[in-house]
């Protein structure tokens, strides 16, 4: 599927911004791996929640429980990197096609249509992010009350769960920067997965055994480290929002000013 084009009275070609969003948006659904991530986020959060609502024996006069909002989060991990898989495929799925090829015929300046597909790939894992936390705290603080245990549900856990579904869709424009970056599924997979998982362990690992505080600082700002600032609710010994922040912009530029720049200059 091609970006909609224009052609004014000058007989000169025009993109339309609209066009390309529509275009993007008709190569997302048109994939089966769009759906199959879906359903593989949806059935991971479903079981972890229900796992942990009927698991839990929390006290019922101890006061408003913020377990299901744990709930909501434990699983945002696995999710990332099944959003993050999502973000990957549908950019190296295109160049494993050769697809890439009408599409860049048909956006001249390449750039449109790779940050359309950032933008729509985001706003679906936005919507998902939505569904898994909203969903994920209300089974969990559904299965709580029917133990008789009080859910705490204020600014506090809302703010909590639209961060998680932040933290899905800057890990899926992440990827979608990635992928366009190194123009291959496998690839990119393998770089996001060892990002979310593997670094954070190293890091950690390391810190502890030299004991540098530096390495424990720098672990801090990972990735997966300060998106899940957004999402695990007030905490003192976590770094400021800001620079959760701050460091999730500097990923994703990490990925795109090379990607971007790259694309405008190899061949496809």
């Amino acid at each position: 599927m091609s970006a909609v084009v224009t052609t004014d009275r000058a007989g000169t070609r025009g993109v339309t911004a609209g066009g390309v969003l529509r275009s993007e948006w008709l190569k997302l659904v048109s994939v089966r791996s769009t759906f199959w991530t879906t359903a593989v986020s949806l059935a991971l959060t479903a079981a972890v929640s229900v796992l942990l609502g009927v698991a839990a024996r929390p006290d019922p006069s101890g006061g408003p429980s913020n377990l299901p909002l744990v709930g909501a989060s434990v699983s945002l991990s696995l999710v990332a990197l099944v959003v993050g898989v999502l973000g990957v495929l549908s950019i190296g799925g295109e160049y494993a096609t050769l697809q890439i090829r009408s599409s860049y015929t048909a956006v001249p300046a390449r750039w449109p249509a790779l940050v359309g597909k950032g933008v729509i790939v985001g706003l679906w894992s936005f919507v998902l992010g939505l569904v898994v936390t909203f969903g994920s705290f209300g089974v969990v603080a559904g299965l709580f009350g029917a133990k008789g245990v009080t859910v705490a549900f204020d600014g506090d856990t809302v703010g909590a769960l639209l961060g998680g579904a932040s933290y899905l869709a800057v890990v899926a424009v992440f990827a979608v920067g990635l992928g366009a970056l190194v123009r291959a599924s496998a690839a990119g997979i393998t770089i996001l997965a060892a990002l979310l998982f593997v670094a954070p362990t190293i890091v950690n690992l390391a810190a502890a055994l030299t004991r540098a505080d530096w390495l424990r600082t720098a672990g801090e700002y990972l990735l997966s480290s300060a998106g899940g600032v957004l999402y695990a609710g007030p905490d003192p010994t976590a770094i400021p929002l800001w620079g959760a922040l701050i460091a999730l912009v500097c990923w994703v530029a990490a990925a795109w000013i090379p990607a971007l720049l790259l694309t405008r200059a190899r061949d496809v």
